[in-house]
């Protein structure tokens, strides 16, 4: 019997250390698989641009632990994909764009910002052809710039105008045993709403109807153009449940140009493209176009491209980290080469205390002479303002989201929980009368939640001075457009939080122009992370959540909502969650 427990306590020491050999290995090898693909890209003559987009970010980013785990989803870079439409335009090998679309995951903005772009692209001559399956809203509002849209025969088109639908989480905390302490300021900051409310309230209802109208507009009146068909005629067609329709009624409507197959897609190609009807089509992806390779750029002077995208400082693998970001900003600061910088915000916000560290890193690069420029993506609200509102100018999309200035912190009490579920109870001595303030196996006594509100409403007027003083406005003025409210790009230059509408080409423009330079370069921030670096920091928290689902089983839920709460900064500049679909 020993023998056999030697034996087989050898044979799990031996998988277990193999595995960890085997995995080592499987990341080396990754890693040089990764480098190795990073070279540049020549086109041959008759190759089509192919944007078979999935999501789409701000920045091109290799999803090297997806690939390593087999789940990796198709992601694209805004950047590389206006570069690669770009270069595809004055690059004679490549005759033309060809839109497959199928799983696009883009925001509004970001959908503006690529139909401008093919627009341009149009200018050369060259083709630009669209085909679906079926089409979803963005993907029909996105193909709709192409020369002619094409669609399977028994496919459909889901136009149906934009929808805002919220997840209230209040009635599962209820059964969780969690309650949501909540303090703010800001009659329509709304993003505590799911934790508090089961459904939205007026104020809110009212500013997301303010915001979604003039978007749908934007899109209506662009979609008129592509299509030549009315405004009034859109909206009657998107009151159709159109997904219903037949193809061929979509053609007679004038959404559609032609009815084909896949396979007669690829020879109508060929055809356009002048190749042979037996040959194969030669796509190239937006980062292959995107990586052809350029005259190199030898000017010295430069312009500091800085990309805020996510949330700050909601969780420490993702989104915009402000320590990381800040040490970018004093780099910047200090680097006598870099004459301007343009700062793109994609974020709703969050962390407070970190939206002011990055306030005031900007605030340090303009005392050192150097103009800072924001350029908005699809949202820039709440702490996505704050960082945005002390910079020299500000351009915004039509369909950006922006403002929500306003503050809430709210604060997980989880007594009836551990105690009242889990059968968990606490007990201590303190030597002052705040010493356990904060504790999530309680609720906040009254003068706690007194003293704490004073906390909030300090943090709005601090956030509504910086706006004041950022946008040259008085605090009463900015006041009003603030408790909160979002706004869309458009209304948000008609009140003056922003002040030109347009993207982050132009907002690159205007640094160039205010700081005097004629011959500049960009320089891309924060610096990508390398293969190695992405698996490194994402391998502890895979690692603990997996062995921790493993060990508690069912329970690993209760674990997991702990987990959520406690990793939130309690005071909070951050919009709610908002999808447009």
């Amino acid at each position: 019997m020993k023998k056999f427990f030697i034996t087989t306590f050898a044979c799990v020491l031996g998988v277990f250390i193999a595995g960890v050999v085997l995995s080592f290995l499987s990341i080396i090898v990754l890693a040089g698989i990764v480098a190795s693909t990073e070279t540049t890209y020549t086109p041959q003559p008759h190759t089509i641009l192919k944007l078979d987009l999935g999501t789409v970010t701000e920045r091109s980013q290799e999803d090297v632990v997806g690939f390593l785990l087999g789940n990796s989803q198709k992601s694209d870079g805004l950047n590389n994909i206006i570069k690669a439409i770009e270069t595809a335009k004055e690059n004679k090998n490549i005759a033309g764009i060809y839109i497959d679309a199928g799983g696009m995951n883009m925001g509004i903005a970001t959908l503006d910002r690529i139909h401008r772009a093919l627009l341009d692209f149009k200018e050369s001559g060259k083709f630009v052809y669209a085909y679906a399956d079926t089409y979803t809203q963005r993907e029909y509002l996105l193909s709709a710039a192409a020369d002619s849209v094409m669609l399977n025969p028994v496919g459909a088109i889901d136009f149906r105008g934009l929808a805002s639908q919220i997840m209230f989480m209040k009635g599962l905390y209820d059964k969780l045993g969690i309650e949501m302490q909540v303090l703010k300021v800001g009659t329509y900051k709304s993003a505590v709403e799911p934790y508090i409310n089961t459904q939205m309230s007026d104020a809110n209802r009212e500013q997301t109807m303010a915001y979604m109208t003039p978007i749908w507009n934007h899109l209506l009146e662009q979609l008129s153009k592509d299509r030549n068909l009315t405004v009034e005629q859109l909206n009657s067609l998107a009151d159709t449940l159109l997904i219903t329709v037949d193809a061929k009624d979509l053609v007679a409507k004038g959404l559609v140009d032609s009815l084909m197959y896949r396979p007669q897609m690829d020879q109508f190609l060929k055809a356009k493209a002048g190749i042979d009807p037996d040959d194969d089509l030669i796509f190239a992806s937006a980062n292959d176009v995107a990586s052809i390779k350029q005259s190199k750029n030898k000017a010295k002077e430069a312009i500091a491209v800085v990309y805020a995208e996510g949330g700050i400082d909601l969780d420490k693998t993702s989104g915009i980290q402000t320590a990381e970001l800040v040490e970018d900003l004093t780099e910047i600061e200090k680097d006598d080469d870099i004459k301007a910088v343009v700062l793109r915000v994609n974020s709703p916000g969050g962390s407070a205390y970190g939206s002011e560290q990055v306030w005031a890193a900007i605030e340090a690069i303009k005392a050192a002479g150097k103009p800072v420029v924001v350029s908005m993506g699809d949202v820039a609200a709440s702490g996505g303002y704050y960082i945005s509102c002390n910079a020299d100018r500000i351009f915004a999309n039509p369909t950006t989201l922006t403002g929500s200035i306003g503050i809430y912190g709210m604060i997980p009490n989880f007594e009836g929980l551990v105690t009242g579920k889990l059968g968990v109870t606490f007990d201590g001595v303190q030597t002052n009368r705040y010493g356990n303030f904060g504790s999530f196996n309680r609720a906040m006594t009254p003068d706690e939640r007194n003293q704490m509100q004073h906390y909030i409403e300090r943090g709005y007027e601090l956030f509504t001075t910086r706006c004041a003083e950022g946008r040259g406005m008085s605090l009463e003025a900015i006041k009003k457009i603030a408790e909160g409210r979002v706004w869309d790009g458009q209304t948000a230059l008609k009140i003056g939080l922003v002040d030109e509408l347009g993207d982050l080409d132009a907002a690159i423009a205007w640094a160039a122009q205010k700081a005097n330079l004629e011959n500049y370069k960009t320089l891309d921030y924060p610096k990508q992370k390398t293969a190695m670096e992405q698996l490194l920091s994402t391998l502890n928290t895979n690692v603990r959540a997996r062995i921790a689902a493993a060990y508690l089983g069912e329970n690993y839920k209760y674990l997991q909502a702990i987990e959520q709460c406690k990793e939130m900064d309690p005071i909070q500049y951050r919009m709610e969650d908002i999808e447009l679909y």
